[in-house]
């Protein structure tokens, strides 16, 4: 009579490595495409003049990112994401 009390024994479990993605930047930046003679906000954002090219660079938390993809400036490309 075979042996009812005892069970096959369950497999150990394997470790699986579970990349995680790279977090969210907090920031984005966007610039002008083209030299700028005079700043000027864009949503209340303020831009940064970069001396060494002549552009505006704009420094947009990542929370207000796809609003400000959306603005007329950028849909019109005279600012674009500085990647």
């Amino acid at each position: 009579m075979p042996d009812t009390k005892t069970k096959p024994a369950a497999p150990k479990p394997t470790a699986k490595k579970v990349e995680k993605a790279a977090p969210a930047p907090k920031v984005i930046w966007y610039e002008s495409r083209e030299r700028e003679p005079s700043s000027f906000d864009c949503m209340g954002i303020k831009p940064i003049r970069n001396y060494s090219n002549g552009r505006l660079e704009w420094e947009v938390p990542s929370e207000m990112g796809d609003r400000f993809a959306r603005n007329h400036f950028v849909s019109m490309g005279r600012i674009v994401r500085k990647d």
